[in-house]
């Protein structure tokens, strides 16, 4: 049980980092279009916050992380246990596809994996709400994940 609850959080980690949205130069600015900006690049995790409670660094296992949006439509995202992303303190990873729905939405399908094990952790295939978006900053919302009624915020800065 104890591998399972350690395997969830890494998993709701790993998956946070892959939600992104972005915010214009000001960030008071909201419900940006995807048809404006493309998160295709990579993208820095700043904060993941879940019902409220700040879920990266700190005493959270995840310490960082980093997603890539390719312009093929595959995503891939790293956590690492260490503030300062590195290679070798990289201890799940996840790889899927990505898409835009409408204006305001991104479309996630992916797998997660302990690594270099390459244990499953879960599969999850959800929707992101682009709060805020522009060319260097990116924040979304997940409803629902990993839980009914949770709300999962993300925010990333594009390296």
């Amino acid at each position: 049980m104890k591998k399972l609850n350690f395997g969830l959080n890494y998993f709701v980690l790993l998956f946070l980092f892959l939600l992104s949205s972005c915010s214009k130069d000001s960030d008071s600015v909201s419900n940006e279009n995807l048809s404006n900006y493309s998160v295709v690049g990579e993208w820095k995790t700043t904060s993941a916050v879940l019902n409220g409670v700040q879920k990266l660094g700190g005493t959270n296992p995840v310490k960082s992380e980093r997603t890539l949006f390719d312009a093929d439509g595959t995503i891939y995202t790293a956590s690492c246990s260490n503030p300062t992303f590195n290679e070798i303190d990289i201890f799940a990873i996840s790889s899927g596809t990505w898409s835009v729905i409408g204006t305001s939405t991104l479309n996630l399908n992916e797998d997660a994996f302990y690594y270099p094990s390459f244990d499953i952790i879960g599969s999850f295939n959800i929707n992101c709400e682009v709060l805020k978006i522009n060319a260097t900053k990116l924040e979304i919302r997940i409803n629902n994940f990993p839980n009914q009624n949770d709300i999962y915020i993300k925010k990333f800065t594009k390296i």
